[in-house]
């Protein structure tokens, strides 16, 4: 006898896991398709769709909460900042909490009171009674929050998270999205959520008129052929221009915050294309969730009749926004073929979105004048239709050249793909034969297959040149900054002026190795120096200056601080939002000929426990002139991992000296560690342990 039960687990998932009220009609209608011979599986599926179902209605009913709550959260960083400048530090400590958390808990109440505001004018009533209530729930959710998501967080990314905010300036923490940022937005984004979400009210669907449209030629690409089909051949297609716009702005939103460059200097080949392949999906999925939130919004006409299905759109939109990706990586290089990508994405959507209206609007039939009213010879005194598509298709080419001439790249990008809209709305025109719902599904499902892998290749593309681009930036910016360093006395004045950036504790910091002990040696003479003749490499041992800097500064000011030792043990890091600049200096007692060494072997030792995580930059310097002068030699990742309980590891990095370099002789090598963009505030602990200048 089989089993007439369905699953437990997914019955106690249907009764307690949907939010609302309990529906009794689903279960019992899923009970007897299930004892009519349905399998597990099946009744698993259907349990856990319905469980998404209802928390996405649950969710979107209050979707204008969320977003309020998480575009208010944004501020918290600079609100934090703010609060550090006017909080008096020097009160008690019981005092100081008391007033941060009343300082904070402003923060919440006042985007509280906008929100309900806002929500007044929409037609919502929140009573001053629920109001107040949720203000003192605000006050009792947000110092536990605040303490529970640092503790996790200290807990999980130890170290911890944030620096000090003192002298953070707040107009640049708005656009801070970075881990510790984040982590501070969070606890507000649960305190306003929380305590709003009684007091918000459910968001009722807007009728909307429907008239429904039959028509011999081809047939509205719904759903069924049975529901009504909104057809004002206006409205459509602005809505389906607003959904189209509403997705792609979407999936640049996504990009422009998600899509960055890999940390590492030198990646491997395997991992930049899987991160392209990341992207576009993160493209395509943020471009149709946005699309969906629009679609389904309770004011929506498409809601409760569309005049096409939603999935029929998402793939045709989805084979433009899987192009934007490697449109924003190209637009961050300043390249101009981010408008090239964005020709293509413009010309692949606007074709099938044309096509799509034409098979679902009804057929524009002509005016036919009468008989009585229609002049003599009207068949030779044809007039040529007023079009001025062309007219602006040509502004657009021409102010798109013009915006490349001066390096807007974005707007030369947004201009080709308004005027490739254009024409290509223009040259498509409706099938001749009818076309039947499952062959578009199938012929769009196949263009987006067939699309997917050249986005990939072009993200791709994007990515190797963005890291090439970024390599080259930083090793121009270390040579101009090594030809800036100690110079003539107009420099040497104003370096020696107090710094220009604000921030807590010292300036500049100048770290000297622990000198060694004392050896009895005989002296070289400063000839000696890889003199003619010298087979074995001279090997140096570094004794000069590690250099901590913040810009603009180009070296140690008066009042930097001086001490004795080592980077492999102190933990150097910025109180304030500049990053922090570490360079080494060896001095030499003598020059060296550039055409006598052919590369230098630096031997660094390193406690960093992300591999490629720092990279060393490496150039020689002639000062003994009237104007300093410097040599570039390139930079190398630190690739050996090290622990702060252990020996720290150690590698050596082969630079090689060009013969045909301007300079002659060189008299001290320089240094430069490029962390990464997550390592930028903290010194590297990275020590340099010796030089061997090999003879050529």
């Amino acid at each position: 006898m089989s089993r007439i039960d369905p699953p437990p687990l997914a019955t106690w998932m249907l009764e307690h896991c949907i939010p609302g009220q309990k529906n009794d009609a689903l279960a019992g209608d899923l009970l007897e398709e299930f004892q009519c011979g349905r399998s597990n599986g099946w009744y698993w599926r259907q349990a856990l769709a319905a469980c998404v179902v209802g928390w996405v209605r649950y969710l979107g009913n209050r979707t204008s909460l969320i977003v309020f709550a998480l575009l208010w959260s944004l501020l918290a960083p600079a609100w934090a900042a703010m609060i550090d400048r006017v909080q008096n530090h020097t009160a008690p400590w019981p005092l100081e909490v008391a007033e941060w958390v009343g300082l904070n808990l402003a923060f919440v109440w006042l985007g509280m009171l906008l929100f309900a505001c806002l929500h007044r004018q929409l037609a919502h009533h929140a009573s001053a009674r629920k109001l107040a209530l949720a203000f003192a729930l605000a006050a009792a959710i947000f110092l536990p929050a605040y303490v529970a998501t640092f503790v996790l967080a200290n807990f999980f990314l130890w170290p911890g998270l944030g620096p000090h905010l003192r002298g953070v300036s707040p107009l640049r923490e708005i656009a801070d999205f970075r881990l510790w940022a984040d982590a501070l937005r969070l606890p507000y984004f649960i305190t306003f959520l929380s305590s709003m979400w009684s007091v918000t009210p459910l968001m009722a669907a807007v009728p909307v008129a429907a008239v429904e449209w039959n028509s011999t030629g081809a047939s509205p690409l719904t759903d069924t052929d049975s529901e009504p089909v909104y057809t004002d051949p206006y409205k459509i297609k602005r809505m389906l221009a607003f959904m189209v716009a509403a997705g792609l702005l979407n999936a640049l939103i996504a990009a422009y915050l998600l899509c960055r460059l890999p940390e590492a200097h030198h990646p491997t080949v395997e991992s930049v294309f899987f991160r392209a392949i990341a992207y576009v999906a993160l493209a395509a999925v943020a471009g149709v969730v946005g699309t969906y939130l629009y679609w389904h919004n309770p004011a929506s006409p498409f809601r409760a009749a569309p005049p096409l299905a939603f999935p029929l759109f998402a793939i045709v939109c989805t084979a433009g926004w899987v192009w934007v990706p490697a449109m924003v990586l190209f637009s961050e290089q300043l390249s101009a073929l981010s408008a090239a990508v964005a020709v293509i994405a413009a010309f692949l959507l606007a074709g099938e979105m044309r096509r799509i209206l034409l098979l679902t609007l009804p057929p524009e039939q002509p005016p036919v004048p009468l008989l009585s009213h229609r002049p003599m010879f009207a068949e030779t005194l044809y007039e040529a239709p007023a079009e001025p598509e062309g007219y602006l298709l040509a502004v657009c080419v021409y102010a798109a050249g013009w915006a490349i001439a001066d390096g807007a790249n974005m707007t030369a990008a947004a201009l080709l793909a308004s005027g490739t809209c254009l024409f290509r709305m223009k040259t498509v025109f409706a099938p001749s034969r009818g076309v039947r719902k499952p062959s578009e599904y199938r012929r769009a499902a196949l263009r987006l297959g067939f699309l997917i892998l050249p986005a990939v290749l072009v993200t791709f593309w994007a990515l190797l040149d963005g890291v090439a681009h970024r390599n080259r930036s930083e090793a121009f910016g270390t040579a101009q900054g090594a030809a800036k360093l100690p110079g003539s006395s107009a420099q040497t004045k104003k370096q020696d002026a107090p710094s220009t950036h604000i921030g807590s504790g010292f300036e500049s910091i100048v770290l000297w190795p622990y000198p060694p002990k004392k050896e009895i040696v005989a002296p070289l003479q400063p000839a000696e120096l890889l003199a003619p003749g010298t087979t074995q490499p001279l090997v140096i041992r570094f004794t000069g200056e590690y250099w901590y800097l913040q810009p603009p500064d180009l070296r140690p000011t008066q009042q930097a601080h001086r001490a004795n030792g080592t980077p492999l043990d102190l933990h150097i890091a910025s109180a304030n939002s500049f990053p922090l600049m570490m360079q080494a200096h060896q001095y030499l007692r003598s020059q060296v000929r550039i055409a006598r060494c052919r590369e230098i072997r630096v031997q660094v030792e390193s406690r960093e426990p992300v591999p490629g995580a720092v990279v060393l930059a490496v150039w020689l310097k002639d000062s003994s002139g009237t104007s300093e002068r410097a040599l570039y030699l390139g930079q190398q990742p630190i690739t050996e991992v090290g622990s702060l309980t252990a020996s720290p590891a150690q590698q050596t990095l082969v630079f090689a000296i060009p013969p045909s370099a301007k300079m002659r002789i060189f008299n001290e090598i320089a240094l430069e560690m490029l962390p990464d963009t997550d390592h930028q505030r903290v010194g590297p602990r990275v020590a340099i342990r010796q030089f061997e200048l090999v003879p050529r």
